[in-house]
């Protein structure tokens, strides 16, 4: 910006005036210039900085400091500091309209010591503060305040705590020696915290107005209650002072009132005529124990004139023996002053029934669940610490006929707690359902140690269960991390089993090994542990390796062993088909033959009949039996008219066998097969015989199907009948003959 000025304000002085408009720079320069023609040059400049009045002082407090010399500190806030432009400020104190106080802090200082002179004690005056720079004035909003009311009291000294009438205690207190000249009434607040109270009462605190030295009357305390009191006071709507020191004082004792909470369990059958019988109490909304030091006596009575004392204790509950007669126990209170009276617990028998109930815990909070229970009706609701079983860990509530939930307070977070829920029925007593739950649940505190076993080539890892006091939650699962020297990771996901077997390692390698252990609130890796993998010992390979050896080389015997026996080759590409010239029957003496044939009446030693006919059927198995039955019920008989009625052949139709008979014909027979053998379909008879009285030549072998043997379950006595022939042999080398060409008939001479 250039601006010409010919104009000269005043000619002695040759002072010039310029008017500048519309400035808004924060900061710029003004030269001076004497210009002949075109040409000018600077003769002068100067810097030039916009400013404003100082800022409004903000927040103006005063507080009276009581000890000597008195004086009242103010303070203020300045606000934002204007660069290089100094601003003062001055405290302005109005006690009334022709008495006023101004005090001056030091430069750059935003408080003000006011000395005794400047103020009074229980007068109310104005205060404010004024600032003032190169640009303009300014004043903070006028307060008014009475300086006693702003005066931090020093803590009241307790003189005695004593016991006025039952319930009350009396507190005697002044103020400090420099505050002594103090006797306007103060507010107080005294503080009573109830030592071992067992949680019957929490702290109190009482307020009033009192002046300095008199007694401070506290009432509705307990009775025979030890109490911690601590005080503070204040001026009206001054700061509090701090607590005094604390004292303890104990109200008057009276016999302890109101009635006891109390459940009563049986433990199992009785024995010897006695429960074990668990007895737990809590103290009701209305009992009061008056005292510190409270016992209870548990008593019940055999007879109506005489209760018997069971137990004297200061906890709250006892575990004692019941006679099976009694059916009412009896529990009072007890200090130094007397006797509560009688709460009557009824017994009640513990009873298993199958009834259960649908037991589930909802977590609310931390600290907090909601218990809901369906499918019965609940009368006590107990929990516990799982790992906790001593008796005192046990907490209960007696339900309502129709409740069917319950907000359990007092939990604790990454704790197992179980819930029992007891049902009440008209025979007893019973547990119903007990479930365990969580709060809250994080990571497990510890991780399970890994150990090896060794299954060569395999090995088996496996573990302890983390016990209940750090598992922090349900345990969900564990996971095995394992990797080689390469860097080759497999995970194996075990469920919750405690041991996996590893089956994949490869020998000689070195593996590194993590266990990872998980809840539903976190997971906590265990440490890893190093193992060489198994391999095989040349002892074991050397047995390998002959076990495989003797199995091969047993193998290639049984295969050519079995493979050169023409017999076994039969049997394994075609049936066997049965010989009867080959048979082991042919064998047999007579003597041997007739060691089971039972005793005829009629004749007295065996004759050998010889047949011309007889037929091998196959029949089912069922009349096997029949038959074989029907030949031993009968002892043999002969019946000629039934025998074979399906056969046509004219030899069933001779008459009886007649040993002097003798005939120059030669018997034959003939085999029928009447089935298939084995299932198998029939081929047509390889061997037939007919009844021809050709002779036989003696050197030619008759030809015989192929050499069979007899199967176990093939029983001569299935066949039918047999009929007579070869009436009237002269000799008996005849008969010798004629069965050395006919083995099959040979084999007949037994009739087993």
């Amino acid at each position: 910006m250039f601006i010409q000025r010919n104009t000269m304000t005043n000619e002695d002085t040759r002072t010039y005036e310029v008017l500048i408009s519309n400035f808004t720079d924060a900061r710029a320069v003004l030269e001076c210039c004497i210009c002949l023609s075109d040409v000018c040059e600077v003769v002068d400049a100067l810097e030039i900085k916009a400013s404003s009045p100082p800022p409004v002082p903000q927040n103006l407090t005063c507080l009276l400091n009581l000890t000597k010399p008195f004086t009242l500190l103010c303070k203020w806030d300045p606000g934002q500091k204007i660069l290089d432009i100094s601003t003062n400020y001055t405290l302005h104190i109005e006690i009334s309209d022709s008495e006023r106080f101004v005090c001056v802090p030091a430069p750059d200082e935003h408080f003000c010591r006011v000395p005794r002179a400047g103020f009074t004690f229980f007068n109310p005056m104005q205060v404010y503060v004024m600032a003032v720079n190169a640009y303009g004035s300014v004043t903070s909003e006028t307060q008014e305040l009475c300086p006693m009311k702003t005066a931090k009291l020093d803590a009241p000294q307790i003189q005695g705590v004593g016991t006025v009438k039952y319930g009350c205690l009396g507190q005697g207190w002044h103020l400090s020696q420099s505050q002594s000249w103090i006797t306007r009434s103060l507010h107080v607040e005294i503080k009573l915290t109830p030592l071992d109270n067992k949680g019957l009462s929490s702290e109190q605190v009482i307020s009033g107005k009192a002046r300095p030295g008199n007694t401070v009357e506290v009432c509705g305390l307990l009775h025979g209650m030890m109490y911690q009191s601590s005080m503070r006071i204040k001026y009206d709507g001054g700061p509090w002072s701090e607590w005094s020191h604390p004292t303890k004082a104990t109200t008057r004792m009276k016999a302890p009132t109101g009635r006891l909470v109390t459940w009563l369990k049986l433990l199992g059958p009785p024995v010897n005529k006695h429960y074990t019988a668990q007895l737990l109490w809590k103290p009701s909304l209305q009992f009061r124990a008056n005292s510190m030091n409270v016992s209870y006596i548990v008593s019940f009575m055999r007879t109506p004139s005489r209760r018997e004392r069971v137990r004297v204790t200061e906890l709250q509950h006892c575990t004692f023996q019941l006679p099976v007669g009694v059916r009412k126990v009896y529990l009072s209170a007890m200090n130094a002053a007397g006797e509560s009276s009688s709460t009557h617990v009824t017994v009640y028998r513990r009873k298993e029934l199958d009834q259960s109930c649908n037991l589930h815990v909802v977590p609310q909070s931390e600290e907090t669940a909601l218990v809901e229970w369906t499918g019965c009706t609940g009368y006590v609701l107990e929990w516990r610490v799982s790992w906790e079983e001593a008796a005192d860990s046990i907490s209960f509530e007696i339900l309502d006929k129709n409740q069917t939930s319950l907000v359990v307070p007092g939990l604790e977070p990454y704790k197992p707690f179980d819930f029992s829920l007891y049902t009440k029925y008209k025979e007893g007593i019973c547990q119903n359902s007990t479930i365990m739950a969580y709060t809250r649940e994080k990571a497990p505190s510890v991780s399970p140690n890994l150990k090896f076993r060794e299954f060569r080539p395999y090995i088996e890892l496996f573990w302890d269960e983390i016990p209940l006091q750090e598992r922090n939650g349900f345990i969900t699962g564990y996971k095995v991390f394992y990797w080689d020297e390469k860097n080759n990771t497999r995970v194996l996901d075990v469920g919750t089993k405690t041991s996996v077997i590893l089956k994949d390692l490869r020998p000689f390698s070195m593996y590194e090994f993590l266990l990872m252990t998980s809840t539903s609130g976190g997971s906590l890796n265990g440490s890893i542990v190093t193992m060489q993998a198994p391999a095989i010992d040349s002892f074991e390979l050397v047995l390998i390796l002959v076990s495989a050896c003797v199995a091969l080389i047993l193998l290639f015997i049984g295969a050519f062993s079995c493979l050169s026996n023409n017999k076994c080759l039969k049997k394994i590409l075609w049936p066997m088909i049965p010989d009867p010239a080959n048979s082991s029957i042919k064998k047999w003496t007579t003597a041997d033959s007739l060691t089971d044939m039972p005793t005829f009446k009629e004749v007295k030693e065996p004759v050998l009949v010889y047949l011309s006919h007889f037929s091998l059927l196959s029949l089912p198995e069922s009349e096997l039996w029949e038959e074989d039955e029907k030949l031993r019920s009968n002892k043999w008989t002969y019946d000629r008219g039934k025998a074979d009625e399906g056969h046509t052949d004219s030899s069933r139709d001779s008459g009886p066998y007649n040993s002097e008979q003798l005939s120059e014909s030669v018997s034959y027979a003939t085999v029928v097969f009447a089935g298939a053998y084995r299932s198998q379909p029939g081929p047509p008879p390889a061997y037939v015989r007919s009844d021809s009285t050709q002779p036989l030549l003696g050197e030619e072998e008759p030809s015989s199907p192929s050499p069979f043997e007899m199967s176990a379950h093939m029983d001569v006595s299935a066949v039918g009948h047999f009929s007579t022939h070869q009436e009237n042999l002269k000799t008996e080398e005849l008969q010798d003959s004629l069965l050395e060409d006919f083995p099959m008939l040979r084999s007949l001479e037994t009739h087993n």
